[in-house]
């Protein structure tokens, strides 16, 4: 009698949550279809309004499958299902949050056409027979050389090679590693005793869904190649973390600073390092013909995003709307010495779990997160994705960036660039950072405090021990 009610309530949980997966799609269609390259021109707060309305039912479908924990498998069937849906909604349409995908298909075509990416930049002579009437007008940035490491160059020319001048298949190659990305997340959830249906709040997420369906951003490769390297760290494979964490790198660069989250101090270390420097290396190899430029246009974007002025960084701006020269120099040495504080601590200290692998690894983001205010939300799918793995006081600062991450497009989109998106991200995720750092310090305490207090409370032996040695004094005593 008592398997009728199991069965009710899981079937209950099964439609909730598939009714919030419709939700979900129902919204990303709906905005997939109102939004148009540019469209930005409505009053702040309708757009803020939609911005928040679309996270309503993701933030319903997280709170329920990781308070009611429906059955394992057909849970995480619905979860796959609903974010395949989600993402081949979007896979035909324009993009209209970002135009990088259009640089993704033009540096695939540079590299069929014989040529080395960083050698030219759009707008120069030697490169006009590449243009075209549909993908040159999009490109960003066109009188500059690519900004896109080797890895990333790598996945443009073979998209192009497999199916030219196409943005929804280059979208489509995307969200087909995005899948892959999903499964491995459900294993990783698997592998800490953590139900793989969690891997929701990475899949439902609609800044994931946006920015790699309907952007078709290269993160969804960053966030692949992270998951594995989790995997392969928590499997003691230096040598493939190594690689995993250089080829994440070489996608996306800031990626490389959760590699003390992977790394390892004695023997594992210098292997790890070796093939992450060898895989460097090799993957710079096919352009060395560019010298230094094979940097591309990473130099100068660090200048144009404001980073090397200061400007660019949030707590920093809370100080001084307009940093000096020494100013921002002390507040770069500032940051980057609590980040290694952090990094050595981590190395120094091995980690025991999958899910204290993913704490550290979205510390260390949150940090970055923080201290570096970057720009764009799309850079928070890093942390999206580490989410579902961590615990304890970190997830404060991850929910945070998850939850804030997409109310930076009111900054960025907005012709009048208002800062009040500014302050609800970062402002919002260096509150939470701080308070899930007095949360950790707190912890701490108490357990030092509970330790020292049980060192010096005697064991019932010893107080049965002493018991007659009193006795005996006070026997003595008496008798004197």
């Amino acid at each position: 009698m008592s398997a009728l009610p199991r069965r009710s309530g899981a079937a209950l949980d099964l439609g909730v949550l598939a009714a919030l997966g419709a939700a979900c799609l129902a919204s990303t269609i709906w905005l997939g279809g109102e939004l148009e390259p540019g469209d930005f021109g409505r009053p702040v707060g309708e757009l803020a309004a939609v911005a928040a309305a679309m996270l309503l039912p993701y933030v319903a479908a997280v709170a329920w499958i990781v308070w009611r924990r429906p059955p394992r498998r057909t849970a995480l069937v619905l979860v796959v299902v609903v974010a395949a849906a989600l993402r081949l909604a979007l896979v035909s349409g324009e993009p209209v949050l970002s135009n990088d995908v259009y640089r993704y298909v033009w540096d695939g075509r540079v590299q069929a056409a014989g040529i080395n990416p960083y050698r030219h930049a759009p707008s120069d002579p030697e490169l006009a027979f590449l243009r075209d009437a549909e993908i040159y007008p999009r490109l960003n940035r066109i009188g500059v050389q690519t900004a896109y490491p080797p890895v990333a160059q790598g996945l443009f020319g073979g998209l192009y090679r497999l199916h030219g001048d196409s943005i929804p298949w280059t979208k489509l190659a995307i969200v087909l590693l995005d899948l892959v990305a999903i499964g491995l997340l459900a294993y990783l959830l698997a592998r800490a005793r953590r139900p793989p249906a969690w891997a929701l709040l990475y899949a439902w997420h609609p800044l994931v869904v946006f920015e790699l369906a309907g952007s078709g951003h290269v993160e969804g490769l960053a966030v692949l190649l992270v998951l594995a390297a989790l995997a392969a760290a928590f499997s003691r494979r230096a040598v493939v973390t190594g690689v995993l964490l250089a080829a994440a790198a070489l996608v996306k660069p800031y990626a490389l600073v959760l590699a003390p989250a992977f790394l390892r101090r004695g023997r594992d270390l210098p292997p790890a390092v070796a093939a992450g420097v060898l895989t460097v290396a090799l993957a710079y190899a096919p352009f060395a013909g560019a010298g230094l430029s094979a940097l591309g246009y990473l130099p100068g974007y660090l200048r144009e995003e404001g980073f090397t002025s200061g400007n660019r960084f949030y707590l920093l701006g809370l100080v001084d709307g307009d940093p000096s020269t020494a100013l921002t120099a002390a507040y770069v040495v500032a940051a980057v010495a609590v980040l290694l504080g952090v990094a050595v601590s981590f190395v120094l200290r091995p980690p025991g779990s999958t899910g204290a692998l993913a704490e550290r690894a979205l510390l260390l983001f949150s940090l970055v997160w923080v201290l570096s205010s970057p720009t764009y939300p799309w850079y928070a799918l890093l942390a999206v994705a580490l989410l579902p793995l961590a615990r304890g006081a970190v997830l404060l600062p991850g929910a945070a960036i998850a939850l804030l991450a997409p109310f930076l497009y009111l900054h960025i989109s907005i012709g009048a660039h208002p800062d009040w998106p500014r302050h609800v991200v970062y402002g919002g995720s260096a509150l939470a950072l701080a308070g899930a750092l007095a949360w950790k310090a707190r912890s701490r305490l108490a357990q030092r405090s509970g330790a020292v207090a049980s060192s010096r409370t005697p064991s019932a032996n010893e107080t049965f021990a002493r018991k007659p040695s009193s006795a005996a004094a006070r026997s003595v005593e008496a008798k004197t």
